[in-house]
């Protein structure tokens, strides 16, 4: 968001809806979901709980969703994880979306176990770079204090009793994880320091929990236990149950689990603070008598519990409504704004209402008009009426004035003009270019937030008892999928254009010249324009434009440009810009779609990188055999060799001999099925004469017991993190370092976010390694360049990550991969 934008700018209510991020969980769309008779009872008992549980630790699925279950259904406290992270350096099982793609995807996969599990979602403003072995590193890339200033923003903002951390302060292993730890003890005593971070006080204040402790696996004889398998008859599920259907959210990184059942004891080591003797909540008064001036609210939650009519929760709504008032006496209390943001709710359950305001396109543009239709429906004989309704961007209220007749629904049609500096829909920390390190947010508010609000929200105004209740209810896209049925997306406020550039990079071997083509899609009807490129110094790109001409939505122009490289050409970016008479249009819009998240729309700047290669490549067929999804294949056919992707049934009926390598791509065994059995004809290729290379698997997902021809486990635990880690050459003569390249230390420069994963940790037969690297301090790790002559042919086992360099363009990583591809000589 541009904080400028006069939408936004001294918004009040703006600061609001930021504020009631960290008061209630996002929860599912529409915000309709009805709730039963006996979510409604529990809802109801936890009025009665004030108290809250923090957890901190460093990436998405780093959480003990047990825990959270635990804390949140059988506690009734408030519950929050902070994922210092969005994952956005891991990897992906389920696509090829990578970097700030994948951020986003890991972002809702939380978002999905948080409406499971029942806790609240929060981030700081690191951006997870890749593997990191110790937390000195980790600070190196992340600005350490203002990390640390996020986290104590969050604490002041959600004032928990009670930290828990996943990880330990001091025991080894990921950087990242050792760093949450330190920082959340660090943000332990900061949030109670005015003297700490003090331009946070202007609206927050300080806030010292009661303890801060580790979830322990590593128990001693002072660890307090806790059995967070116990089972909720209420629910009709155990905490370890709920915690399997959430952990299992995690998809992207191969997370799904079997349900566990029975005792579970978690242990919890004291880190600082007040030490718990019995239990976590050790003097720590979870009821109303923490709360001046409070008097009779307790007694009148005790009522509503005691009265609930689990066949009539229509019951409740009379009592509700008079604690509404009650909460409405405590003036700026925490409590009970968050309170009283519970009860408004519980009176929606209790009256069975449906609330809604659909649109029938996916999105629009700034400037143009949208048909909304409101539809209320209340199921309770409660006597309940829409005052008036009020929309993002509208200019005045709708005054409606109508009661909501029991089980009919109210419909109302509304057409409204998006202002033409409505901000595009994008999530809030991809706004701003960031240094790869840590998210540059357009606004403070955005601090600690876990996604941006609606497009457009509607505020519908009820009366209810005598109450005038403001629901703020998303707009979104409904429709109809003929299998699965009515489905709901965010509604978005995109570009009329969105422009695509093919690939990521274009190499250049050579000075021969390249087409590139790029994409230009109409959002809107009748648009016309200019198509300019500008490319870096040394490049030469023909035509200098194109005119564009698009009548209907969804139409689509290609344009081809021709691109060749000069003496001394820079590498660099070629960007597209589309110009229309009053507005450029510079970004794709990507849709990403998973069945498990909510559908996300990401901006991204239409441009690609141009790199000038300094490499040889001996011609060869290479059969591609896809995992989860890499760029591999594209940065080889860019070489000119001749790549073809083999499906299942290539692999059981194709003549492989008319290959001449066989590369496996990231992940394949632990995602291919037949994989294990097919590996059988891939061997034949390989003793006949062919050269197989198995790019890296991990522990994660489908397991073999052998890859290739001699004992080889799936994947090896070693990893080297530091991309710039020193790497020796352990057979200089060895023909992968001589041919078609001369490869020295050099070609080992420029690399991005690490060395490689799953090193193999053994190995056996004729297998040798060529190559040996590590991390600073670190023993050598031979197993990321395995090589062995099979028969006629060659096997080889790399888990170096060119999956992530060759993408990025870096030059010594194709010349290594071309050697590698071309280690045989060809047969034929």
């Amino acid at each position: 968001m541009n904080k400028n934008n006069p939408f936004f700018k001294n918004s009040e209510k703006f600061l609001f809806i930021v504020f009631l991020f960290f008061i209630t969980p996002i929860t599912l769309l529409p915000q309709n979901k009805i709730f039963s008779s006996s979510e409604i009872y529990l809802a109801i008992k936890k009025l009665n709980v004030l108290g809250s549980v923090l957890y901190i630790a460093a990436h998405p699925d780093d959480e003990n969703n047990a825990i959270l279950s635990y804390m949140s259904k059988e506690k009734l406290v408030r519950t929050g994880y902070l994922s210092l992270t969005r994952g956005d350096g891991g990897q992906n099982l389920l696509g090829s979306e990578k970097g700030d793609l994948l951020g986003v995807i890991r972002t809702q996969e939380l978002l999905s176990a948080r409406r499971i599990d029942g806790a609240e979602q929060f981030f700081s403003r690191a951006i997870d770079f890749g593997f990191s072995k110790t937390p000195q590193e980790t600070f190196n890339k992340w600005d350490r204090n203002l990390i640390l200033g996020d986290i104590v923003n969050v604490i002041r903002e959600f004032k928990p009793d009670i930290i828990i951390t996943r990880f330990s302060n001091t025991l080894g292993g990921h950087g990242h994880h050792l760093a949450s730890a330190i920082l959340a003890e660090e943000a332990f005593y900061a949030a109670a320091d005015p003297n700490m971070f003090p331009e946070q006080l202007k609206e927050l204040s300080v806030w010292k929990a009661k303890r801060i402790v580790w979830d322990s696996f590593v128990p001693d004889q002072n660890s307090l236990p806790l059995d967070i398998g116990l089972f909720n008859p209420v629910i009709g599920k155990s905490y370890n149950e709920i915690a399997g259907e959430s952990r299992t959210m995690h998809k992207t990184q191969g997370f799904g689990v079997a349900l566990s059942r029975g005792t579970q004891i978690v242990q919890f080591n004291h880190t600082a603070g007040d030490t718990a003797k019995t239990n976590l909540f050790d003097d720590i008064d979870l009821s109303w008598n923490r709360i001046k001036s409070s008097d009779n609210i307790q007694i009148l939650i005790d009522e509503l519990i005691s009265n609930y009519n689990y066949d009539k929760p229509e019951n409740s709504i009379k009592l509700l409504t008079n604690l509404y008032n009650r909460l409405n006496e405590l003036k700026n209390n925490y409590w009970a704004f968050v309170k009283k943001n519970e009860v408004k709710e519980l009176i929606r359950m209790c009256a069975g209402l449906w609330l809604e305001a659909i649109v029938w396109q996916p999105g629009i543009s700034p400037g143009q008009n949208i048909d909304i239709r409101s539809m209320l429906l209340n199921r309770s004989d409660i006597n309940i009426s829409l005052e008036k309704i009020k929309f993002t961007y509208s200019k005045n209220d709708t005054v409606i004035n109508k009661t909501l007749t029991k089980n009919i629904p109210l419909q109302i049609k509304y057409t409204m003009l998006i202002d033409k500096r409505a901000p595009y829909s994008q999530p809030f920390w991809l706004e701003k270019k960031n240094n790869g390190k840590i998210f540059d947010l357009s606004e403070m508010k955005q601090t600690g937030l876990a996604e941006n609000g609606p497009a457009i929200t509607g505020s519908f105004y009820l009366k209810i008892e005598n109450n005038v209740f403001e629901f703020n209810v998303p707009v979104v896209y409904r429709f109809t999928d003929a299998v699965e049925g009515e489905k709901y997306k965010p509604f978005v406020i995109r570009p009329k254009l969105s422009l695509k550039v093919e690939h990521q990079t274009y190499v250049f071997p050579d000075n021969n010249f390249r087409e590139i083509s790029i994409q230009i899609e109409s959002k809107e009807k009748n648009l016309t324009g200019v198509l300019v490129p500008a490319a870096p110094e040394g490049w030469i790109i023909e035509p200098a434009s194109y005119n564009y001409s698009l009548l209907d939505a969804g139409d689509v122009n290609i344009f081809s440009f021709k691109v060749t490289p000069i003496n001394n050409a820079l590498d660099g970016e070629l960007v597209f810009k589309a110009k229309s008479t009053d507005e450029e249009f510079t970004h794709q819009i990507i849709e990403i779609e998973y069945p498990h998240i909510k559908s996300q729309t990401v901006l991204i700047k239409a441009k690609t990188k141009l790199v000038k290669l300094n490499i040889n490549v001996d011609p060869r067929k290479i059969g591609y055999i896809m995992g989860s999804g890499d760029d591999v294949p594209v940065a080889l056919s860019q070489l000119g060799y001749n790549v073809e992707l083999l499906s299942d049934h290539d692999l059981d009926n194709k003549d492989l001999s008319n290959y001449d390598v066989i590369i496996t791509g990231v992940r394949a065994f632990n995602v291919r099925e037949d994989l294990d059995r097919q590996q059988k004809r891939i061997m034949e290729f390989t003793e006949n004469g062919g050269t197989w290379i198995v790019q890296h698997n991990t522990r994660f997902g489908k397991q073999v017991q052998q890859i290739g021809p001699y004992p080889f486990p799936t994947a090896g635990r070693d990893r080297v993190a530091e991309e710039d880690a020193a790497i020796q050459i352990l057979i200089p003569d060895h023909k992968i370092f001589n041919y078609p390249n001369k490869i020295t230390q050099k070609d080992f420069e420029g690399w991005v976010q690490e060395r490689g994963v799953s090193f193999a940790d053994n190995w056996g037969g004729k297998l040798f390694p060529l190559l040996s690297c590590s991390d600073a301090g670190e023993p050598a790790k031979l197993g990321g360049l395995l090589y062995a002559r099979y028969g006629k042919g060659v096997f080889i086992y790399t888990s170096y990550s060119w999956f992530r360099q060759l993408p990025e363009g870096v030059e010594g990583a194709y010349r290594m991969f071309v050697n590698i591809v071309s280690s045989k000589q060809k047969s034929k």
